[in-house]
């Protein structure tokens, strides 16, 4: 260092005014030393402020940067040819450990406080023969830009004491080879798409087993419905063009609960009216009202006339003559 250059230097530094000649040489080589290692170590660090993560964490700075560099003489470098550097920084209240790879940029550093980053800029890989253990006693979180691929071997066992909330912005695809269980303590609810219009299906190639009550807040629509006990409709059955069958039981129609009685087989048990728009057929049987008449081969009884063919048998008459039978004559029907 020419006189020059260290009157410069000191000139710069006001501090070193008062001291002797001797002093001021030291002073000046302590300085001189402490810069070079500042430009050392802002190339060094760079990496320590590049791609921080903003969405769960950030990644914590340097102890020391280049506005706070580590104070001389309390840093000892080691600096190799290409640029390796291991740095162990003892200066006070921000004591760290560093080592970094010159031409990545990779390094680990140990911080004061308990904290460590470990930055990779190309692949990482972590490969461990044994068994493997980590503890986590706080947050812990990840993220990843790209895909995240797993692979189990053996069971896939997870406990989780709080909430688990799992949210897919893409398609979610589960599949077991196996059988598959779902069971909660409480409810379950499976909505598709509740606020904008959504159908939920399930299919299986056998069937589809219920072990409890199913209420239907809309309409149910099938091939075939088939119940082992009763099916209560508060409002009406429709059978559609088909009509009911009944091959075992019969249909008791208009009798309250509790008082329902079990449907005679074949019979039909009504409180009110039965109506028809078309014709009511009793090939083998008898229609009976108020126990009044008694009509068979399908021919209904009535009182006084009341159907078409009592008022045909009411209404004809035979009048008898010395000679025989003169005419045969029909009256108006009488009135009810």
């Amino acid at each position: 260092m020419t006189d020059a250059e260290l009157e410069k230097l000191l000139a710069d530094h006001p501090a070193t005014a008062n001291l002797d000649d001797v002093s001021k040489k030291e002073q000046a080589e302590n300085l001189t030393e402490n810069n070079a290692y500042k430009e050392s170590y802002d190339k060094l660090t760079a990496a320590l402020k590049s791609n921080p993560s903003e969405n769960l964490f950030t990644e914590p700075p340097s102890p020391a940067d280049p506005d706070n560099p580590p104070l001389y003489p309390y840093n000892e470098t080691w600096d190799s040819e290409s640029g390796h550097s291991i740095q162990l920084d003892d200066t006070p209240g921000r004591e760290r450990v560093s080592i970094q790879h010159g031409k990545s940029g990779n390094f680990i550093e140990m911080h004061p406080n308990g904290d460590q980053v470990i930055k990779v800029f190309g692949e990482s890989f972590d490969i461990t023969i044994g068994k493997k253990n980590i503890y986590v006693t706080g947050a812990c979180n990840i993220v990843v830009n790209g895909d995240c691929n797993m692979q189990v071997n053996g069971d896939f066992n997870q406990e989780v004491n709080g909430d688990y909330n799992l949210a897919v912005k893409g398609k979610y695809n589960l599949r077991a080879v196996e059988n598959m269980s779902i069971s909660g303590d409480s409810d379950i609810g499976i909505a598709a798409n509740e606020q904008f219009g959504g159908q939920l299906n399930l299919t299986a190639s056998d069937s589809i087993n219920l072990g409890s009550d199913v209420f239907v807040h809309g309409s149910v629509a099938c091939d075939t419905l088939t119940a082992d006990s009763r099916v209560n409709a508060g409002m009406g059955v429709y059978a559609g063009p088909y009509g009911f069958t009944s091959s075992l039981g019969g249909l008791s129609l208009g009798i309250p609960t509790p008082f329902t009685p079990v449907a005679t087989p074949g019979c039909i048990n009504i409180v009110g009216s039965i109506t028809a728009l078309g014709s009511v057929n009793a090939p083998v049987g008898n229609f009976l009202k108020t126990n009044v008449g008694l009509a068979t081969n399908g021919i209904s009884s009535s009182i006084l006339g009341a159907d078409l063919i009592n008022d045909i048998f009411y209404n004809f008459h035979i009048h008898p003559a010395p000679d025989g039978v003169t005419g045969v004559t029909f009256q108006p029907a009488m009135s009810a």
